[in-house]
């Protein structure tokens, strides 16, 4: 388990790329393999037969938000045709496609958010392949002023 701060979801809606950043948020990530098929051998029943593994990794989010943001990053996460997400660990940029898993329910008036919003998202991969968005997006990698949204 591995928890970071801040986090980047790139969202792609009709051919149209749109970034958004989380400066001020968690991130809590699983990651978890597991097999297509899975059974036990007919012979010896101790022995487990595992074939296509696969990557299914849960990312539970927080991000702080004022009242304001809060409609527009709701939109953001329900509307889109691919969605990743990237956040920096010591290491590296790690970036994964997404669905969105869990979502809390929409508040009706600004005054009822907390300011903390919560939501889930589910990562489905056999194999990673990163897209370079500094080639879409423009300029730089510096945490603050990514991509120039």
């Amino acid at each position: 388990m591995l928890k970071l701060e801040g986090f980047r979801l790139i969202r792609i809606l009709k051919g149209v790329y749109s970034g958004y950043t989380v400066e001020n948020g968690t991130v809590l990530y699983q990651p978890e393999i597991k097999y297509r098929i899975e059974k036990k051998n007919a012979f010896d029943p101790t022995i487990q037969i595992r074939r296509d593994p696969y990557h299914e990794d849960i990312i539970d989010c927080e991000a702080i938000l004022n009242p304001n943001e809060y409609e527009e990053f709701y939109s953001f996460l329900t509307d889109y045709d691919a969605l990743f997400i990237e956040f920096d660990s010591s290491e590296r940029t790690l970036q994964y496609p997404v669905q969105v898993n869990k979502l809390p329910k929409l508040e009706d008036d600004y005054r009822s958010f907390s300011g903390n919003f919560k939501f889930s998202l589910k990562s489905l991969y056999t194999v990673l392949t990163p897209i370079d968005f500094n080639n879409i997006f423009g300029y730089g990698n510096a945490y603050g002023n990514n991509y120039g949204f």
